[in-house]
């Protein structure tokens, strides 16, 4: 009995000293930021004496971030837990001096199991986490970098050769009304047998499968091929370059409308490679199906109209230098890419690089410090569609220059440990 006791008690210790393996990060930051829209009317507005120009629109903005999170395991089990500002669906700056600054909300809460089956290196997450799936971190064409989702991500690797897989949920439809936001549902007989009222969870499911090469100590490359199925009804893209206000001078801008992308199906093509000199080459290709403007993907087209194709893909093409690692490091990145209004859900992608839009990207990174950076970006975009949605038609008469031009610039200050 007393061997037994002895036992247990070292197995206690043993567990508990594992378990207590606990890892603490977290980040302070501030931003400030301004951009520029332009819709090339060149729109002025009398008042009195004076005609100002209402076609550019200028915003400036300073935020704060902040996040805290622990992470821990023992064997085959891995888990973490944090909260930070802002929401687990997009960027977690926050404004200041307006109430927001005070919430925190939860970003993480997932638990890991992982096993060797064979050669096969497997492992299933579940619950709050950052999705499993690669894409293209520099651009965040397909999901932005502070995207958390809720759900299970499934990961099999076996030598170079690997499979990506997650179901997550989105958001819930109750008797019909979409809730982005919803965890739960509630239904009758009588409302599953009607489509407009019937309940259930939100989500998209994914697979990608992928291979990686390694030429040399400093030449590494990685394809992945994915195909994403979203059942989601609740989700749109604005129009007209993603601005939602316009002007109303003496050349009044067409107003925007949005662009339904409900159960959107999507193939990406990734390619990712490491190369000398510290350079690394971004490249995605996403492309997907539903891509006419009618009743249904645009709110109040008419049905006498014509249908009109409108562009279903979204690309990016970059080349990054460095990294932020030790005091001193520098980072440089430039990148160009396109985001067709049909081609992905923008509230999950990079939201200062919105939807009908093309251009350039580039970024800067500097270490003052060991884990305490400067940064800053510039975003030069333009609208791709250029259409009338009351007509289907492009621009025409005295809008026939309208043209959404967006010009982004950041700077930031942080620290992480």
């Amino acid at each position: 009995m007393k061997k037994l006791v002895v036992l247990a008690v070292a197995s206690l210790i043993a567990t508990s000293a594992n378990a207590a393996e606990m890892k603490w990060s977290g980040d302070a930051g501030w931003r400030y930021s301004q951009t520029k829209h332009d819709d090339n009317l060149t729109s002025r507005l009398t008042i009195g004496s004076l005609q100002p120009d209402t076609s550019i629109r200028k915003t400036k903005t300073h935020q704060v971030r902040a996040s805290l999170g622990a992470t821990g395991g023992w064997e085959n089990v891995e888990w973490g837990v944090g909260v930070r500002t802002g929401q687990a669906t997009h960027d977690y700056y926050v404004n200041v001096i307006n109430g927001t600054d005070r919430a925190l909300g939860l970003s993480q809460a997932w638990f890991r199991y992982l096993r060797d089956i064979g050669a096969v290196d497997f492992s299933v997450t579940v619950g709050r986490q950052k999705n499993v799936f690669a894409y293209d971190d520099f651009s965040q064409n397909l999901f932005d970098n502070d995207v958390n989702f809720d759900g299970f991500g499934w990961q099999f690797k076996f030598g170079m050769f690997g499979l990506n897989a997650g179901q997550y949920i989105t958001g819930a439809k109750s008797n019909g009304a979409e809730n982005a936001a919803g965890s739960s549902f509630t239904r009758t007989d009588a409302t599953a047998q009607v489509a407009s009222t019937r309940s259930q969870f939100n989500y998209f499911l994914g697979f990608q499968p992928y291979m990686n090469w390694k030429f040399s100590d400093s030449i590494e490359t990685m394809f992945a091929v994915g195909y994403y199925l979203w059942s989601d009804n609740s989700n749109s893209n604005t129009m007209g370059g993603g601005l939602t206000t316009f002007n109303t001078g003496n050349v009044p801008a067409v107003a925007p409308n949005t662009f339904n992308v409900h159960n959107l199906r999507q193939w990406q093509f990734l390619n990712k490679t490491s190369l000398p000199y510290k350079l690394t080459f971004h490249g995605e290709l996403v492309m997907a199906g539903d891509n006419q403007m009618t009743a249904r993907t645009v709110p109040a087209y008419l049905s006498t109209l014509a249908y009109r194709e409108v562009s279903a893909t979204a690309w990016s093409a970059g080349l990054e230098y460095g990294s932020l690692r030790r005091a001193h490091d520098f980072t440089l990145g430039y990148a160009y890419g396109k985001k067709g209004i049909a081609s992905m859900v923008g509230r999950y992608s990079y939201e200062s690089f919105l939807p009908d839009n093309e251009g350039h990207k580039i970024s800067l990174g500097y270490a003052l410090a060991d884990n305490f950076h400067l940064g800053s970006e510039l975003l030069f975009l333009k609208e791709v569609e250029r259409i009338n949605w009351n007509t289907g038609l492009p621009y025409a008469q005295q809008n026939v220059n309208q043209q959404m031009h967006t010009t982004y610039w950041e700077v930031t200050a942080g620290v992480m440990f």
